[in-house]
């Protein structure tokens, strides 16, 4: 699928080898330049040759990336991507996953039918959170992945980046910037149909209410089947934004949201009979082993934003931020095992009868501006957050459905007497706060240096109740985060950016425990990276490399009966280090083309068990690859896009590879005056292939199962703005 990607745009040569030599010989250039600066070329300020590209280059809008950090992409001293709303439409993504599979060092495999509302999402190998509008998630994007109608734009931030957003994915952050109101009252309406009884439709409308205050209103609904026997996808979102300016110096923001989606909660297929033969046939995708009259994945969430910049004077702002969400989930699963023995194609099952009511605020507080010390210039920006958040997960002592083995390649469905499970209560408070400082330090004209840090400290009050036993922990957890990083602008086009950066997360600290009750500690990671960006007038560019820790890694626990019950422990390290290539190129003023390519070794370098050391990571393929092309022929666009993921673990130190795999998306879109034509081909190939749910935090970590990819799917869209 075609991305306008990135905020530091790659438009490349005809070749990938053309554009590192091209990259290669430019720091050539400028470093004989300083050696010789009569030889040197007309040098042009980075922002000034941003704006002389041609009109359909994708240039950084001026908007701080995540809203707050002050910074735009071509100021980070660490990699970033950005897909803008209109690229997310054009390509028929119909969820993030499916949206991000243009960014090379991302992993989203998933598709929209697995074993909960989202899939795989993984950055530069490992686990990845969300932001909303500059404050970080619990769960909500767990809720509906599909839910796009609200999505302004998708950028992400990659590594860790615990200074300002606080805890988070250790491998990266996918920060969603929501619509706004728009300055002239506009809206659009669109109905969707396709492959599989696809049914959706969506609205946009917005304008000024007063001279002072503006509002938007989006929403969606979708009644759709699925390539998955008896699954249907039933969903429903609305966002309500709405701006306040009722002086100059005063601007007040409320972004409110509400996701609801229910479905059949997927086991996936048995890795013995789709990655592995079982020596009969191979169990076709569309097949489902649950129970069609007792499964259920029926998720709900509210979210509420508010925040009011307030101007200081003399270039400061004052900005409380505050959040409210929840996230509801209703889950009867059916869980698959190994093959019966001596019986390749009866696959045995477990039944699981869980829910979860969460409850998180979030509060912020921040000052920010400029200001002359030592005769340097400093881009500042000061704050604190508190946060109460309460996670309560119940998985019950009786499924009500009794499950036996299942024949795969001809079941027969039909839930047996109820039978007994390990029912447990976790019920998690954790209450805290955080300081954090970031100062981007100009120390001459081209060359700026970036400094911040940031202390938490959490108090987790967590009961863990089975029928045995209840183990009641109070604990209080402390971090100190920190990133230093430069850019360094070489002048005609050509930067260098580089740094170190950690992050932390409490993922697991509040929903999950040791088989005996032991409450985890928080992972943590770190990143060291170093690259090149480049920007001319019809291609740009990035080059970097990293490498990447993650510690205090949760894996499944060594007892089967417990791992089967989601139980994990945490006993290791994990390390990725590779390089990241991603860009686009205009050769003619209306032919775009993108290309995208990640290098990622994903390694255990410490565990308690050492067989898996020096083991390959889970769901982290060494190669990644993206082409995608656009051009526009007046009234018309067609489009390709073409996307590689190499062969990967179906787990952490796993030794079943899910095979690589190519898939190919066409499109093309129409304009008519108000109404626009959107068609999409995904997968034109129809393409088989596989992949697992493991990155998910409380997924129940096995090589037994697999989920299968979209076939290929045909999609019009019709839109109608006014």
């Amino acid at each position: 699928m075609t991305l306008s990607v990135t905020r530091q745009p790659l438009r490349l040569p005809h070749s990938l080898l053309a554009s590192s030599a091209g990259l290669f010989a430019l720091l050539v250039a400028h470093a004989a330049a300083a050696a010789d600066p009569a030889a040197a070329p007309p040098a042009a300020d980075a922002a000034d040759a941003v704006l002389e590209l041609d009109p359909l280059v994708v240039t950084a809008p001026e908007e701080p990336v995540g809203l707050k950090s002050g910074l735009t992409p071509g100021q980070l001293p660490q990699s970033v991507q950005v897909i803008e709303a209109e690229e997310i439409a054009a390509s028929g993504a119909r969820s993030i996953d499916e949206a991000l599979r243009g960014v090379p060092s991302v992993t989203a495999a998933g598709s929209r039918i697995g074993s909960g509302a989202s899939g795989t999402l993984r950055v530069r190998g490992l686990q990845a959170t969300q932001m909303r509008n500059g404050i970080r998630q619990r769960y909500y994007q767990d809720v509906d992945s599909s839910a796009l109608s609200n999505i302004e734009r998708i950028e992400v931030l990659k590594g860790p980046s615990g200074v300002l957003y606080g805890q988070g994915g250790v491998g990266g952050l996918v920060s969603i910037i929501t619509r706004a109101p728009p300055e002239t009252f506009e809206g659009s309406v669109s109905l969707t149909a396709g492959t599989d009884e696809q049914r959706q439709g969506a609205f946009d409308i917005g304008g000024p209410l007063s001279e002072t205050l503006g509002f938007r209103l989006t929403g969606e609904v979708e009644r759709s089947g699925s390539f998955t026997d008896f699954i249907d996808v039933d969903r429903e979102n609305v966002g309500l934004a709405l701006a306040w300016q009722p002086a100059p110096f005063l601007s007040a923001h409320l972004v409110a949201e509400y996701q609801h989606r229910e479905s059949l909660n997927n086991p996936g297929l048995p890795t013995v009979g789709t990655v592995i033969s079982n020596g009969v046939a191979r169990v076709p995708r569309s097949t489902f082993l649950g129970e069609p009259d007792y499964n259920v994945q029926d998720n709900s969430a509210p979210l509420v934003q508010a925040w009011v910049d307030i101007g200081l004077g003399d270039g400061w702002t004052l900005t409380p931020r505050f959040q409210y969400s929840e996230f509801n989930n209703v889950s009867r699963s059916t869980i698959l095992t190994g093959p019966v023995a001596g019986q390749p194609t009866r696959i045995g099952r477990a039944g699981r009868n869980a829910g979860e009511k969460d409850r998180f605020i979030i509060g912020q507080l921040d000052l920010a501006g400029r200001a002359n010390a030592f005769g340097l210039e400093h881009t500042l920006l000061m704050g604190v957050e508190t946060s109460d958040e309460r996670v309560l997960f119940r998985s019950e002592s009786q499924v009500p459905c009794g499950v036996g083995p299942i024949d795969v390649l001809n079941p027969t469905y039909g839930c047996g007497a109820p039978t007994g499970a390990f029912g447990f209560t976790s019920d998690a408070r954790l209450s805290g706060y955080a300081l954090y400082a970031q100062d981007q330090v100009q120390l001459t004209r081209d060359w700026s240096v970036v400094l911040g840090v940031r202390h938490s400290e959490t108090d987790n009050d967590n009961e863990f109740i089975t029928a045995f036993f209840t183990a009641p922990s109070s604990a209080r957890f402390s971090n100190t985060s920190w990133q230093a990083g430069t850019t360094y602008d070489l002048g005609g086009g050509l930067s260098l950016f580089g740094g170190y950066s950690t992050g932390y997360d409490l993922e697991w600290v509040i929903g999950a425990r040791k088989a005996d009750g032991t409450a985890f500690a928080p992972e943590t990671s770190d990143q060291a990276e170093i690259g090149v960006r480049v920007t001319r007038e019809t291609w740009s560019g990035s080059l970097s490399a990293f490498r990447l820790h993650r510690d205090n890694v949760a894996v499944p626990d060594p007892d089967p009966a417990n791992a089967l019950n989601g139980f994990k422990v945490q006993d290791g390290q994990h390390r990725v280090q590779g390089f990241e290539l991603e860009g686009e190129w205009s050769p003619l003023p209306d032919w775009w083309l993108q290309l995208g390519y990640a290098y990622q070794d994903g390694t255990i370098t410490e565990s308690t068990d050492a067989a898996m050391i020096g083991r390959r990571i889970g769901e982290t393929p060494e190669h990644r690859l993206t082409l995608a092309t656009r051009a526009s022929f007046d009234w018309l666009d067609l489009r390709a896009a073409l996307n590689y993921v190499g062969d990967r673990r179906i787990l952490d130190g796993s030794a079943v590879t899910l095979p690589d795999y190519v898939t190919v998306d066409i499109g093309a879109g129409a304009e008519f005056g108000a109404l626009r034509l959107d068609a999409v081909l995904s997968n034109l190939f129809d393409e088989v292939y596989y992949y697992s749910d493991n990155a998910f935090v409380y997924a129940i970590l096995t090589d037994d199962r697999v989920l299968p990819g979209e076939p290929r799917a045909f999609s019009l869209r019709a839109t109608y703005r006014f």
